[in-house]
C-alpha cells in the first residue's frame, strides 16, 4: 500500500468514527482485527474481530462520554500509522486529552489499533463519575 493509500484509508476511518458509522469503519478492517486496550483503563482489554470493534467502540464512547473524536497529526511508516487523536469529553472541563495511536495495516486493511494514554485520567475521571 502507498503512503497515499495509507492516509486515505486512515482518514476514512476515523471520519466514519467520528461520524457514528462503526459498520462502515469495520469494513476497512482485516477479519482478524486486533486492538488492544491498556488494562489500567476502565475499557482496558484486548478485542479480536471485526465484530469486536463494532462493541468496544460504542461502549469506549459510552463509557467516557465522547462526544468527538479529532485526529490531529499522523506520522506514517512501511506498515504503520500514529495517529495523534484529541477527544472531547462530556463533563471533563480540562484540555481535550490526546491519545496516539499505533495503526498497523495489512493488505489494504487495517489490522491493528493499539492507543497510547499519556494521560488516562481524563477518561477514568469520567468514566468514574458515570458510574
Amino acid at each position: 500500500m502507498t503512503r497515499e493509500e495509507q492516509a486515505d484509508l486512515v482518514r476514512r476511518h476515523y471520519a466514519l468514527g467520528a461520524a457514528g458509522d462503526h459498520a462502515a469503519a469495520r469494513e476497512l478492517l482485516t477479519d482478524d482485527f486486533v486492538i488492544t486496550i491498556p488494562d489500567f483503563m476502565p475499557f482496558g482489554g484486548t478485542y479480536r474481530g471485526k465484530d469486536a470493534f463494532l462493541e468496544l467502540i460504542p461502549k469506549v464512547r459510552a463509557m467516557a462520554a465522547v462526544a468527538a473524536i479529532k485526529p490531529i497529526a499522523t506520522s506514517f511508516g512501511s506498515d504503520h500509522a500514529v495517529e495523534i487523536v484529541e477527544f472531547t469529553l462530556v463533563g471533563y472541563d480540562g484540555p481535550p486529552p490526546q491519545v496516539a495511536e499505533l495503526i498497523r495495516f495489512r493488505g489494504d486493511r487495517i489490522c491493528e489499533i493499539r492507543p497510547f494514554y499519556s494521560d488516562p485520567h481524563p477518561f477514568m475521571s469520567v468514566t468514574a463519575r458515570r458510574g
